[in-house]
């Protein structure tokens, strides 16, 4: 009787022994298969045509960004998502951002190309209503960024917007006209909105170049063509008047010395 005891005593212990080795065996393969499934809704791959193989992913699509502060490394892309606002920045130098973005602006997928002459800080506001003061621009797709560099900063930079015009049709209750889409900046000086000539790239964002930042936002412009062709008019114009000076002065200042 005894000797019947130890042994289902033997066997219990057996039978305990071998149920912890199985379950400390079992147990990281559960956890291994758990982190190999899907990820959630946040954690998909964000939404970016012509996204560069080497760009560096940040994936925040459950934040709203205010005073976001985001490190770009000079020379490597890098994409953050968040709530309404993909972001791909790329930047020569080091930069430093802060972006505050209106979580009653529509979604919005923009690049940036920026190459500055020093390391920068960049302050972004993306709002829906005009910032620093300037006047409400009729037909806009509904946003203003604000773009301000901590320094007086030479850059030569490029500004994408992605167009979506089924998506935009849907947001604004219009029929927007994408080849009437133009980038336009706020001139404080001048007081008013000032057009930059734009195009449409093959991965169907809006493009545009700067050397400078302000407020900006894209409108759709009845006469964007003629605006254009107005604006290099005049900076034709502007370029041969100042030939034209040149000459003049030139030619009188020969005049002066031969008649000294």
């Amino acid at each position: 009787m005894i000797e019947k005891n130890r042994k289902i005593n033997h066997t219990k212990i057996n039978a305990f022994v071998l149920a912890i080795l199985l379950s400390t065996y079992i147990a990281p393969l559960i956890a291994v298969q758990a982190g190999t499934e899907a990820p959630s809704e946040t954690g998909k791959a964000p939404y970016f045509p012509g996204l560069p193989d080497n760009a560096v992913q940040y994936n925040k699509s459950d934040v709203t960004p205010v005073a976001q502060m985001e490190q770009v490394r000079a020379g490597e892309p890098a994409l953050f998502q968040y709530r309404n606002m993909t972001m791909l920045m790329n930047c020569t130098r080091n930069c430093e951002i802060v972006l505050t973005a209106d979580p009653a602006v529509s979604p919005k997928i923009f690049g940036f190309s920026i190459d500055p002459n020093q390391t920068m800080k960049l302050t972004m506001n993306l709002s829906g209503s005009p910032l620093e003061g300037a006047k409400v621009m009729e037909r806009t797709l509904n946003f203003y960024l604000g773009i301000e560099s901590n320094a007086t900063i030479q850059l030569n930079a490029q500004i994408r917007l992605h167009i979506n015009q089924t998506e935009l049709n849907h947001q604004l209750k219009i029929e927007v006209n994408a080849s009437k889409l133009t980038w336009m900046f706020w001139n404080q000086t001048q007081d008013e909105w000032e057009t930059v000539p734009s195009y449409m790239d093959q991965n169907g964002y809006l493009v545009c170049e700067t050397n400078h930042f302000s407020t900006w936002t894209v409108a759709e412009i009845d006469n964007a063509e003629e605006a254009l062709q107005f604006g290099l008019n005049m900076a034709y114009i502007c370029a041969a008047l100042s030939v034209v000076v040149a000459v003049v002065l030139a030619v009188g200042i020969v005049a002066l010395k031969k008649r000294s």
